[in-house]
């Protein structure tokens, strides 16, 4: 393990350049005698360098020592900044800091016309406004009679699309069970037909309740798409014996704060707040964003795609909407403009690509990425809604758990899968559709096919 985290901590040294600024704080560093508090998140020049070689299976022992270390490199990095900060208050700057590791970074709480010291710090790196991060809100949706749905198919379109039917036929006990799998969104209503006993942990970052729930109903219809049951008469879950992780960042209008995001993807990570323990997500469901990526801009210096990349080094699948601002080119939004990011696009029932789903390519400073990297069904899907209710939305907020259930099923299949492996099955595995990559990514996702990939026979 000593060899390992030594591994680990091999990190980027410092630079000589000067913090970046986010540009919507730039008005603001001028402001010398503004004492309003104003909120920033502070990331550090010592980001650690985790190769995926170094951890290139799932397993619980390596993602305790990731974690263990990521958590390590932070104390360390930012123990003098800390020491700084305790000059200024001595000095009668007010701050009050929230230290971070699932990127090296602190969510900061100061003056205004002191947010130009943070220039002169040399382990600084960026310091992020703490802007809104928005839900991708679905583009339709209705709600359902309970007749409606008792008219529906066994199984929803969405799931007969991606070949549920044919898959559970062959192996019946494929349905997710021992997989758990994180929705970062507005809330998951526990007491829904098709959700209950299924949350194993919940975190409320807007409100601190204690219960799940759900103002908004947008995290319940897709936690419905990823494991819901088939109370209704017709299985609206790609994986229903999945054990969910809620964390509600997000408020009943669906807006949330770019600081309440990061410590959401944390918490995700380690809901205990014990890194020797076994609890956290193995894959991250998300349906939001803030932002896009720029050409003057480098990924690894984004708080949000660091986050992701420390998912992926932690072994959770992060799977991202791509957003509904199609169909213009290079409209993916943040975070699912990651690299990192397994991108979601919509598709309809006959596998083709909706108009409002965003295209790629996603440039950044270091070059382009193709996005998305796969589509799955987002057009009139149909799922859960708080008060044991169903509503039929479109948007790739609804493609987006479908690849997530897929997922789940893969990791059941095989727990080990390293992010590399998984992301290979996914891509090769799919049906391809459409000629351009940076609308139809690899193709619609194909759940049959991928467990074949994976040895699964089927007679």
């Amino acid at each position: 393990m000593k060899k390992l985290l030594l591994l680990l901590v091999a990190a980027v040294g410092w630079q000589t350049q000067a913090a970046q600024f986010d540009p919507l704080l730039q008005p603001f560093l001028t402001r010398s005698q503004d004492t309003r508090i104003i909120r920033v998140i502070v990331t550090f020049k010592d980001q650690m360098n985790v190769s995926r070689a170094i951890a290139p299976i799932r397993s619980a022992q390596a993602r305790t020592q990731v974690q263990q270390a990521l958590m390590q490199n932070a104390k360390a990095s930012q123990a003098q900044f800390i020491q700084a900060l305790g000059q200024w208050t001595r000095a009668g700057v007010t701050n009050q800091y929230y230290s971070l590791w699932i990127v090296n970074g602190m969510i900061l709480d100061l003056p205004v016309k002191d947010l130009q010291r943070l220039a002169s710090q040399p382990s600084v790196n960026y310091v992020h406004a703490n802007s809104t991060v928005s839900l991708i809100s679905p583009i339709s949706g209705r709600l359902l009679a309970p007749s409606q749905m008792r008219e529906e198919p066994q199984y929803t379109y969405g799931l007969q699309k991606i070949m549920i039917p044919q898959l559970r036929a062959a192996k019946p006990d494929l349905n997710g069970k021992t997989v758990r799998v994180a929705v970062v969104d507005t809330g998951i209503d526990g007491g829904h037909p098709d959700l209950v006993n299924k949350i194993a942990a919940f975190g409320d970052f807007v409100s601190k309740q204690p219960k799940p729930y759900d103002d908004n109903g947008h995290g319940t219809h897709c936690a419905g798409t990823i494991g819901g049951s088939a109370t209704s008469g017709t299985s609206i879950g790609v994986a229903p014996e999945v054990r969910f992780i809620g964390a509600k960042f997000l408020d009943k209008n669906g807006s949330g704060s770019f600081a309440n995001a990061i410590l959401a993807m944390q918490w995700i990570a380690d809901p205990d707040g014990k890194p020797e323990t076994d609890d956290g997500a193995m894959i991250s469901s998300n349906s939001w964003g803030g932002g896009s990526s720029a050409a003057n801009q480098d990924p690894k210096d984004n708080a949000l795609c660091q986050a992701v990349d420390s998912w992926v080094k932690l072994g959770i699948a992060p799977i991202f909407a791509a957003g509904n601002s199609g169909p213009s080119a290079k409209s993916i939004g943040l975070p699912g403009g990651c690299p990192n990011a397994l991108t979601v696009g919509a598709s309809d029932a006959n596998d083709q690509i909706a108009s409002f789903s965003s295209r790629g390519p996603a440039v950044w400073k270091t070059g382009s990425f193709v996005k998305p990297d796969i589509i799955a069904p987002g057009v009139k899907i149909k799922s859960s809604i708080p008060g044991g209710k169903y509503a039929e939305y479109s948007g790739t907020s609804m493609a987006t758990p479908h690849v997530a259930g897929v997922v789940s099923l893969i990791y059941q299949l095989q727990p080990k899968i390293s992010a590399d492996q998984l992301m290979n099955v996914i891509k090769t595995s799919a049906t391809k559709v459409g000629s351009d990559p940076n609308t139809y990514g690899a193709g619609r996702i194909d759940a049959l096919k991928a467990a074949q990939t994976l040895g699964l026979r089927i007679r």
